[in-house]
């Protein structure tokens, strides 16, 4: 076709309207430049399974194998990426394929059809973005590990009023639980990755004899999907059980955020964020700016968001595939580039922490804190609790 788009895949030479193209390839091209390496990485192990199943030859299959192989180390050098005319990142792979080893790159698409293809990739994807953001969650709850071994003590809280003695170890170890929890609820997220999508086509299978258990396992998963049916069924699926997982995180590292950004006010006082973490005022000299625990919070919220946006995407549909799901893309992927920037800073504020000893001890030193110790002393001596209890809250 002529104009802005390069010749789509399922081009049959009749016209096609730009402005349905425009619409219906969106910003789609961008995003799936991220997912450039998990496509060449699947067709690698397609045109392998080609020829294991005796669908190419062999002199096709080192055309396919080599050329393929070219493309990524040309991708990794920046010589070439998705272009906005081209519909998405399976199409740019078999077009410069085919440009650069003529016919043989033809036979790339044989037994596959850009559905299974995008659940391939999105599940090759997750499976490194999982591993990442549990890596980076196990830093932070490392971070909290350190501040258990404090001797500080630091009122706790309930309503935002001095409450019960409590410590700085004590506020660390709770958050670190809480993260934990979350990070056994992204493994069972993973979970949703063990099965290979390809060799599904278009949600129905493919009538030819594919060698998809041996395709499956060189990607590393433990078998193909079954039945094929399932692959378009469920798909989103995964992308929200990992959306799922991080807003169980945001949740945590956003209460985190306000804590920080409570107990580091001129009005609580009892710490003081590192200097190299917060920014200064355009107009205030005197201003230092917790604006990084803020945008925190902030991210933690869009996270929610992103998971609502994803679930409305997929919604209510019926069997089969759905051009809707190419909207899963843009909620997942920035759901996951906010809690892949926030993890590690937030682990790099908790290392750089400056607590204020005399300030936690003044605070800790309220009378108040003790009223339910006080109680249960009576309690100990012979009072019923509620007689016990209006002695205290009378002040005696």
């Amino acid at each position: 076709m002529s104009g802005t788009f390069h010749s789509p895949v399922w081009d049959r030479g009749e016209a096609i309207d730009e402005e349905m193209m425009r619409f219906t390839v969106g910003d789609d091209w961008w995003w799936d430049r991220r997912l450039v390496e998990v496509d060449l990485a699947g067709s690698l192990a397609h045109v392998d399974g080609l020829l294991e199943a005796g669908l190419v030859e062999a002199g096709d299959h080192a055309l396919l194998r080599g050329g393929l192989e070219d493309l990524l180390a040309g991708h990794r050098r920046g010589e070439w990426d998705v272009e906005a005319g081209d519909e998405d990142v399976h199409s740019a792979v078999e077009r410069r394929l085919t440009e650069a080893i003529g016919e043989a790159g033809k036979r790339l698409h044989t037994g596959r059809s850009r559905n299974d293809q995008v659940a391939l990739d999105v599940r090759l994807w997750l499976r490194d973005a999982a591993a990442t953001t549990a890596a980076s969650l196990g830093a932070l709850v490392s971070a909290c590990s350190r501040l258990e071994a404090s001797d500080l003590p630091l009122p706790g809280y309930t309503h935002l009023r001095r409450a019960m003695p409590s410590s700085v170890a004590d506020w660390a170890a709770a958050h670190r639980a809480a993260l934990e929890a979350s990070a056994e609820d992204l493994a069972g997220a993973r979970r949703r990755l063990r099965a290979c999508p390809l060799g599904s086509g278009a949600g129905y299978g493919v009538p030819l004899p594919l060698a998809r258990d041996a395709v499956a396992l060189s990607l590393g998963f433990e078998g193909p999907e079954e039945p094929a049916t399932a692959t378009q069924l469920t798909r989103g699926r995964a992308e929200l059980a990992y959306l799922t997982a991080l807003e169980a995180v945001a949740l945590d590292l956003g209460k985190l955020a306000c804590d920080l950004w409570l107990y580091s006010s001129a009005e609580f006082g009892f710490l003081s964020l590192p200097v190299a973490l917060t920014t200064g005022s355009s107009l205030m000299p005197h201003k230092r700016n917790p604006d990084v625990v803020e945008l925190l919070r902030a991210h933690c919220r869009q996270v929610g968001a992103e998971r609502e946006a994803l679930v409305r995407v997929i919604a209510d549909l019926p069997s089969g595939y759905h051009r809707d799901f190419q909207l899963i893309k843009p909620p997942l992927f920035r759901a996951h580039d906010r809690m892949a920037a926030a993890l590690p800073i937030a682990a790099r504020l908790l290392d750089g922490l400056e607590w204020e000893r005399e300030e936690l001890e003044r605070a800790a030193s309220d009378p108040g804190l003790r009223s339910v110790e006080r109680a249960f002393e009576r309690v100990r001596a012979g009072e019923s609790f509620r007689d016990a209890y209006r002695a205290e809250s009378l002040g005696g």
